[in-house]
């Protein structure tokens, strides 16, 4: 067995510098920035940003940073299963919706302007498609062919990273949603659609733990990450899908649960859901 033991300075010295991933993120931040600071009396029915929107949304860029800037992405990238889907947690379960909790509804008012594209993007955030794109992009990326395809080439694997982060932000769309221009399924439908959401993901790692032999050659073949069995390393990757994830969809499902039952008011509006 190849044992791999990290030298001393590996959490110092193990971060990312690829630049489409910092420009990406820089981007994306710099943008929202602008947006709702200097460019704000741009848009016609603007608000002073509130302060917990820029926390969230500082928050959602911290996690996209923990997932593929620090070296928990080298570790899921070249050596540990368990490390990569905590990696896809992150980038699915948590910035997302830390992201769309951070954007004011106001940003989305140019789409009054062009009424199919604002027909589009009602489609696409309705649950049955953002529920359909997150899991069969989900799925797929986990079938064995596909997931060792992403880990030996770098192109397929950003895309693989583009894909799952932008059909999860469509998959709280639904729930989340800061504009009334593309609103929030009702509570109910709420209720089941985040109960179906988790039965898929955490059946996945369900599947994951309690399979017998390594499915990811990939893993199998990596040198062991302080000497942990490939086999013992996919069941902590099955569980932090399993459980984790489960934990996740619980939260969300707890929130939207009582305030459908009036217990903390109306979710829907930009100011609610928390």
């Amino acid at each position: 067995m190849n044992v791999y033991f990290p030298p001393a300075d590996f959490w110092w010295s193990a971060w990312t510098f690829d630049p489409g991933i910092w420009f990406s993120i820089v981007s994306m931040h710099g943008a929202y920035l602008l947006v709702v600071g200097p460019l704000r009396s741009k848009f016609s029915t603007s608000k002073p940003l509130a302060s917990r929107q820029l926390v969230f949304w500082t928050l959602g860029i911290l996690t996209l940073i923990v997932a593929l800037i620090t070296p928990l992405s080298l570790l899921a990238d070249q050596y540990l299963f368990s490390a990569h889907m905590l990696q896809h947690v992150l980038l699915t379960l948590v910035a997302p919706p830390l992201l769309l909790l951070g954007l004011p509804g106001w940003v989305f008012d140019p789409l009054r302007q062009f009424p199919l594209l604002l027909r589009l993007a009602r489609q696409l955030t309705g649950p049955f498609a953002a529920f359909a794109a997150f899991n069969v992009v989900f799925v797929v990326w986990h079938i064995p062919a596909f997931y060792n395809l992403a880990l030996y080439s770098t192109p397929v694997h950003l895309l693989k990273h583009l894909t799952m982060v932008a059909s999860a932000l469509g998959l709280w769309m639904p729930i989340l949603s800061p504009t009334p221009l593309l609103p929030r399924a009702p509570l109910p439908v709420q209720v089941l659609y985040i109960f179906l959401a988790s039965v898929i993901s955490t059946g996945l790692g369900a599947l994951i733990t309690l399979a017998r032999v390594p499915i990811y050659i990939f893993y199998e073949q990596a040198p062991r990450f302080w000497a942990i069995p490939a086999l013992e390393d996919q069941i902590w990757a099955g569980l932090i899908m399993w459980v984790g994830a489960g934990l996740i969809f619980l939260l969300a499902l707890t929130i939207v649960f009582f305030h459908w039952f009036g217990a903390n008011g109306p979710i829907a509006g930009e100011h609610s859901f928390i």
